[in-house]
């Protein structure tokens, strides 16, 4: 496709008003610059004189002083350098085009202020004024006669109507103009080959007469959007064509989700990506997400994040409003990474945000959303009177043989708390119901502005969300208890064209999070609403109880474990809130200058960013009053009198206040020169770059590694070599340095190369081109590296070389008879020179293939074997003196292979309908090769060589226990020794007669997706459009735990959930394949082992998105939903929540209903 080059100065006072008005909100203070021009009214008004000047110089004087603005194609460009000389006065432009194209290689055609250079076809003084005759038939390409055309012209960006386009065969005056909607009518000249269609702001774009359905519908391509053109790679952008490497790219408009966080849209849509959403929270429901599932056990294992030139984390990706991203890449393969050296070794994800563009006039875009959110799949809670009943037969059933059972909850209280005769001294708490909401509302809006002249040109966004969450106010609280999560979202982009080849550009983000909760975890709420007792108090008694005290009277009870108070879940709601203000501030300030002067192709970069992120927390709470109630008087009239006692920590009226805060800066620095050269058929590019940046913690702990700053610094370069588009070289390299690593070892080298093959252009492919319109090749292989060094608890590990020893570490020493405190020298970490960078080796075979220009399949298949892997040895000998103390080193070794698939079809049946559909297929499956295990294991199953990074361990089930013969029959099981028929058995892995920790082996599926998919399709139809698309993922399992009833290793008094109240063994119905085991009182060791028993299958298919939209002309309306229903063979909570009991914030099902219009 070839690229429309055009400037034009288009700055107006409406501009300029709305412009100030949203800058008020922005921090950029921008000069708006207007170019003089001529009376645009007067068509004979163009005075020239310029002496050997090139073509491109008086097009450009003839723009800056008057309406016109000129169009021409990339194969025109290198025509532009001829020199003429023109002196016109007073002239039209069609006079002035006949003066300086006379004797030239180029036609010109004005239509309205547009004027299009094009080649003339035959004849080398084709000026415009006079007209030229028709040029002399072209072989046929159609009947033979003249045809006519007819179709709609639309924009790729909204799918909208595009008013003026012009539609011409080039080198001729056949041409026409496309109407208010976007319709056109072109009567074609026999042996026409080719239409052409031009837009001020789109690129050109040439049809072959031959293909008539393509003219019933048109789609021209933002001439600022670089998706459909060129590729962003690592530092800067390749064509789409000359591409070796392994990159997916993403449209924005794929990215459009009814949540306010991006990294949510990503599951299925995007080919070579891994990702799961564990909560629904507002303002902590990103998803979490892999390139190529997980390569590493070590501590870093999430992709880097690029925005505009910056490093950013996931929280400020997720708070990207897609209308402002122009391109969205996924690099993948060593080729693609190799550049970003010690920082690519789990992919690359760089987002692109809009630019301005030069327009005739503003465009604006405005969008509304309101909508409610509800829980996908909420967990039933038993009621009290089944929690009682269910209690009384665990310990009734556990009550050994000669023992006399007493029942725990009497009648009197279970046929009381049934009738509900008194909710204080029957009380009967759902606590669910009290704590949380069917659903709540959410709204937010979205406000862009883009456009430009000749010399400035910009682009701003701004976005505002508000999320409420389903959580209560309860009615005794004096403020909201309810989550609200508040975003406002600023992105502005200044460029401005400083002379004919020097460009600078400012980008800043600054993202502003609010977020008011609960002081209590909301995820601890959802978990006590199985977790407290539902019987044993009130959640809070009438007001009056207690003499003099006005404010709210939880009730409460000693624990069953001897603690003072239990858990009152509605008091801990009531308790108190927490605000959490975040900011994110990123700008980027980039000269670019060409240097064709020096030579044709050469250019440089420099770039200078600066990230800043700042937290603050203030959190707020008193403690509650807690009574319990000692006795009651039922006075006969329906009332009655209770007599209560404090009970606990006493409580409080006031609210006390406790703070936060956190942050840290990054200012980076980047240099690039850059030369690319077509010889023919000869395309030559190379690329040079040099990085570094510098981090600072805004508030460093009293620690002399955190007071240091955290430094990086590099060099990249890449070249790339095509010959005639057929065949593809590519070399890459990264030299990184990192001060983590000892002298000698700071800096590391990481190549890569990489090669393809067009087959669709060679010429024997002529023949069936028409229908296997693109096939190719690539093959990719290389090296890159990781330097970010962590302890098991995710802590920054730094400088591991260094030895650290506290100088006056204080012992009790034994002096008989006595303890004598001393002090001496203590080792705390054991340094190893030898620590050095983690390595990642990759190899990656792609296809590509095209066939009827409708129809795209892009196939990769991958290896990575990822060795280095940063980790704290196990063991030491104890022979070295050292206890409790163990170094780090380069030990583990994963192999990480899969193959990732991506599928679209695009097909307009005529200018009414057009259909879209696409799907995506992810596989990513690794094996751990060394992890610093025992050389002499006792068995083999016990090792984790050869499982998955995420794989459970644990015994293997057997099911359940059928009778006592059964189990006097099987091996020991040592885990507790009153196991009894309806327990657990296990298997005697290793046949030593007992079931202990050496029976442990990997169980299932590891619990990160080793397949993700997803498929969808869109139409557009008229007015209307209607998208829908499934998500699903593959080889996963989840972990039941912490989900027991009654009670845990800790503590007892838990309610249960209802399905295990409906599906548990039981001496009344001793079914084999129940879904909970005999239920018991106590903690029940046997039965809460990690164990197949609770490994269950992951896996799902949900309807992740719907849409339904009606547009009437710049409006549209549309009716959205996202999570509606899911099918999984788990039924208790969402499956995508992953392992755990299920008692979180739940993922959210969402409708939303939209308003977009633009202007």
């Amino acid at each position: 496709m070839k690229k429309l080059f055009f400037v034009r100065s288009g700055s107006t006072c409406r501009m300029l008003r709305i412009l100030a008005a949203v800058m008020l909100l922005l921090p950029v203070n921008l000069q708006p610059v207007r170019a003089s021009r001529q009376d645009a009214g007067a068509k004979s008004s163009l005075t020239v004189k310029m002496k050997d000047a090139t073509l491109s110089s008086v097009f450009a004087e003839v723009e800056r002083t008057s309406r016109y603005a000129f169009i021409y194609t990339d194969d025109v460009r290198p025509l532009l350098d001829r020199r003429v000389s023109v002196s016109v006065r007073s002239a039209t432009i069609d006079e002035l085009l006949s003066a300086v194209l006379k004797g030239t290689e180029l036609t010109g055609r004005v239509r309205g202020n547009q004027v299009i250079i094009s080649k003339a076809p035959a004849r080398k003084n084709a000026a415009v004024t006079p007209p030229p005759p028709p040029p002399p038939p072209l072989p046929a390409a159609n009947s033979g006669r003249e045809i006519v055309l007819q179709g709609t012209v639309i924009s790729s960006a909204d799918n909208k109507p595009i008013v003026g386009v012009s539609v011409y065969v080039e080198g001729t005056t056949v041409g026409a103009t496309s109407d208010i909607n976007g319709n056109y009518t072109l009567k074609v000249p026999a042996g026409t080959k080719h239409v052409t269609f031009a837009f001020l702001g789109y690129d050109t774009k040439k049809i072959a007469v031959a293909d008539v359905e393509l003219f019933k519908l048109v789609t021209l391509i933002e001439a600022s959007n670089v998706m459909d053109d060129v590729v962003v790679v690592a530092f800067g952008t390749q064509k789409k064509e000359s591409l070796v490497g392994a990159v997916q790219v993403v449209r924005p408009s794929t990215l459009k989700v009814t949540s306010s966080n991006l990294s949510t849209s990503f599951a299925g849509k995007i080919a070579g990506v891994i990702s799961t959403q564990s909560s629904g929270e507002p303002g902590a429901d990103g998803a979490n997400f892999w390139i190529r599932g997980i390569s590493t056990f070590g501590a870093n294992k999430s992709p880097l994040l690029i925005l505009d030139g910056v490093e950013i984390v996931s929280e400020m990706l997720n708070n990207i409003p897609p209308e402002a991203i122009e391109s969205f890449s996924i690099l993948r393969d060593a080729t693609a990474t190799a550049l970003y050296g010690s920082r690519g070794a789990n992919g690359v994800m760089i987002i692109t945000t809009k630019n301005g563009r030069q327009s005739e006039k503003m465009a604006i875009n405005v969008r509304l959303e309101s909508g409610i959110s509800m829980p996908t799949r909420v967990q039933d809670i038993a009621d009290g009177v089944t929690y009682m009943e269910n209690y009384n037969e665990a310990l009734r059933t556990r009550t050994p043989a000669g023992e006399t059972y007493v029942q725990h909850f009497s009648d009197e209280k279970i046929t009381g708390t049934r009738n509900r005769l008194n909710p204080y001294v029957y009380p009967d708490n759902d606590w669910y119901s009290m704590l949380f909401k069917d659903f709540t509302v959410n709204e937010n809006m979205n406000l862009n502005v883009r456009g430009g002249g000749k010399v400035v040109d910009y682009f701003l966004n701004a976005s505002i969300f508000n999320e409420n969450g389903i959580l209560k106010k309860p009615a005794e609280s004096k403020f909201n208890t309810n989550i609200n999560s508040q975003k406002y979202l600023f992105q502005a982009n200044v460029g401005a064209q400083l002379t004919r080849t020097t460009r600078v550009s400012l980008k800043m983000n600054t993202q502003l999070l609010f977020w008011h909760r609960p002081v209590e975890e909301v995820k601890d709420l959802f978990y006590y609403t199985m977790r407290a007792n539902p019987v044993a108090f009130p959640a809070i008694y009438p007001k009056g109880s207690v003499e003099d005290l006005d404010d709210p009277i939880f009730g409460n009870a000693p624990s069953w474990d001897g603690g003072s108070t239990d858990i009152n879940p509605y008091a801990l709601l009531s308790r108190g809130y927490g605000q959490r203000h975040t900011q994110y501030i990123t700008t980027t300030f980039s000269v670019d200058q060409d240097l064709d002067f020096v030579t044709k192709g050469l250019k440089v970069r420099g770039m200078v960013s600066f990230y800043n992120k700042t937290y603050a927390a203030t959190y707020r709470s008193f403690s509650p009053y807690y009574y319990e109630m000692t006795d009651y008087t039922d006075n006969g009239d329906g009332t009655f009198d209770y007599n209560l006692q404090s009970i606990g920590t006493p409580g409080s009226s006031y609210l006390g206040t406790s703070t936060g805060r956190n942050g840290y800066r990054e200012i980076s620095l980047q240099g690039q020169i850059e030369y690319s050269r077509t010889f023919g058929k000869h395309d030559v590019n190379a690329l040079f770059v040099y990085h570094q940046k510098e981090k600072v913690d805004n508030q460093p702990a009293n620690d002399e590694y955190k007071v240091l700053p955290y430094r990086e610094q590099g060099l990249a370069g890449r070249f790339t070599y095509g010959y005639d588009s057929r065949y593809l070289m590519e070399f890459n390299f990264g030299y990184n340095g990192s001060e983590n690593f000892i002298s000698g070892r700071r800096f590391g080298f990481f190549p890569s190369i990489a090669g393809a093959w067009v087959v669709s252009g060679e010429p024997f492919w002529e023949g069936i081109r028409s229908k296997v319109n693109l096939l190719k090749i690539r093959a990719s292989y290389g090296l890159s590296g990781n330097d970010y060094l962590a302890d098991s608890s995710n802590n920054i590990v730094r400088f591991p070389y260094l030895t650290t020893v506290n100088m006056n570490k204080a012992l009790y020493v034994w002096f008989s008879p006595n303890f004598v405190k001393q002090t001496g020298h203590e080792i705390k970490t054991v340094g190893n020179p030898l620590a050095t960078w983690e390595e990642s080796t990759k190899l990656n075979v792609g296809l590509e293939l095209g066939l009827f220009d409708a129809l795209t399949l892009n196939v990769d298949v991958y290896k990575e074997n990822r060795t280095g892997i940063f980790m704290q040895r196990r063991s030491l000998p104890s022979t070295m003196g050292l206890s409790g103390v163990t170094p780090y080193g380069n030990l583990g070794e994963v192999e990480n292979r899969g193959v990732d698939v991506s599928l679209e079809y695009n097909k307009a049946f005529n200018k009414d309908l057009l259909v879209s559909v696409r799907g995506t297929f992810t596989y990513a499956h690794n094996e751990v090769k060394a992890r610093d295990e025992a050389k002499y294991l006792p068995n083999k199953y016990n090792s984790v060589l050869g499982k998955p990074v995420n794989s459970v361990y644990g015994l293997v089930a057997d099911g359940l226990f059928a009778s006592q013969e059964e189990i006097d029959n099987s091996p020991r099981q040592t885990f507790m020794p009153d196991y009894l028929p309806g327990d657990i058995k296990y298997r005697d892995l290793n046949g030593d007669g007992v079931i202990d920790a050496n029976d442990r082996t990997s169980l299932g599926y590891p619990t990160v997706p080793e397949i993700l998919y997803g498929f969808g399709a869109s139409v557009n139809y008229k007015r209307w459009d209607f998208s829908f698309f499934f998500q699903g993922t593959a080889r996963v399992s989840l972990r039941m735990y912490d989900m027991h009833p009654f009670r845990d290793n800790q503590y007892s008094g838990f309610n249960m959930t209802q399905y295990v109240a409906d599906d548990h063994w039981s001496e009344a119905d001793p079914n084999p394949n129940a879904a909970y085991p005999r239920l018991d009182y106590r903690y029940n060791a046997n039965n809460t082992q990690t164990s197949s028993f609770w490994i269950k299958n992951g896996s799902y298919l949900r309807l992740k998105s719907v849409e339904l939209g009606f547009t009437y002309k710049s409006l549209r309306a549309y009716l959205a939903g996202t999570n509606l229903f899911i099918i999984s063979p788990f039924k208790y909570w969402d499956p995508e929540m992953g392992s755990g009991n299920g008692l979180k914030y739940p993922l959210q099902r969402v409708v939303k209903l939209g308003l977009q219009y633009n202007f």
